[in-house]
């Protein structure tokens, strides 16, 4: 009879494990937390010359993707009426970064799936906030100069265990005026057109 009660306690609060069906199920909630920018690196080093400033900018790019109209434009390529968005999260590991290890000279890096579940981990989410959810984040990889390419992971994952259940990663030629807008644009456009992955999912 122990036995048995001890299961009873314990199940409500593990939950479901969702997958990558449930992405757009509009009957399971979804929380987007931002971008999270621990593990990027701008290619090559020599190329940019405003590197202190790196950190202000990963403010500012999830600045420019927190507003109104893209929050309801992602619900709706989500098949949601609407969904939770959260950034306290990535806006603390982001503000972990060392400055001075964002840059490096491989122009070919990108970020392991191995590194990408420990981003997801390290986010630290509320689990019991967001019980029975699904998770988003966009992790920005390679930001690279001399490609003039940008290398951009949208990820889903299960907040109830935090295992990854989809990874689209994308290479992007990045664009607009100004340092912020050249590497913010693309994350805007991944955002915007969300509901295009739904045919690579089903």
């Amino acid at each position: 009879m122990r036995k048995l009660f001890i299961l009873f306690v314990f199940i409500p609060v593990i939950g479901f494990t969702q997958t990558k069906k449930d992405i757009y199920n509009p009957q399971v909630q979804l929380v987007f937390f931002g971008i999270d920018f621990t593990k990027a690196q701008f290619t090559k080093s020599d190329e940019f010359t405003n590197k202190p400033e790196i950190l202000r900018f990963f403010v500012d790019a999830n600045n420019l993707i927190n507003h109104g109209s893209l929050r309801n434009q992602v619900s709706r390529g989500l098949d949601r009426k609407t969904m939770e968005w959260d950034f306290s999260n990535v806006t603390t590991q982001n503000s972990l970064v060392d400055w001075q290890k964002a840059y490096s000279d491989n122009i070919d890096y990108t970020v392991s799936e191995a590194e990408i579940s420990n981003i997801v981990k390290n986010l630290k989410i509320d689990q019991k906030k967001y019980k029975d959810f699904i998770g988003m984040v966009l992790v920005n990889e390679n930001c690279c100069k001399t490609k003039s390419l940008q290398t951009i992971s949208c990820v889903f994952f299960s907040i109830n265990d935090l295992n990854v259940i989809f990874i689209k990663r994308y290479e992007k030629k990045p664009q607009g005026i100004g340092f912020m807008n050249y590497w913010g644009y693309n994350n805007n456009m991944i955002l915007a057109k969300i509901g295009k992955l739904k045919k690579e999912i089903e």
